[in-house]
């Protein structure tokens, strides 16, 4: 195991990689703040849209994604657990999906 440590860095390295990484994640959610501030002050209306729209969409699908696997993980090999869990994971899928899909076009609840 002490091998794997040094192939892959110690834990000094990884805590610097996942801090850069956070740092340069933060600084293009500032970025993508800015550009979006600037298209909203021009009347840019329809790309502010779609640009939303865009990470609404990412996000979505990231959320998804992350239920599943959360889904899986608390289920294990407990069947029953997982026909309990699915459906709630694919009414989250769908619900979602709709969201994204309603995103803009003057559908409320």
């Amino acid at each position: 195991m002490g091998g794997e440590l040094n192939l892959f860095g110690g834990e000094e390295q990884r805590g610097a990689l996942i801090r850069r990484q956070s740092r340069a994640q933060r600084a293009a959610q500032g970025r993508a703040e800015v550009e979006l501030f600037q298209l909203v002050a021009s009347g840019r209306q329809e790309e502010v849209k779609a640009m939303l729209r865009k990470r609404l969409t990412e996000d979505g699908m990231q959320d998804i994604s992350d239920v599943g696997k959360l889904a899986e993980e608390l289920a294990g090999t407990d069947q029953f657990v997982a026909s309990l869990l699915v459906p709630i994971a694919q009414e989250f899928a769908r619900s979602t999906a709709r969201d994204i899909r309603d995103f803009g076009r003057g559908r409320g609840r």
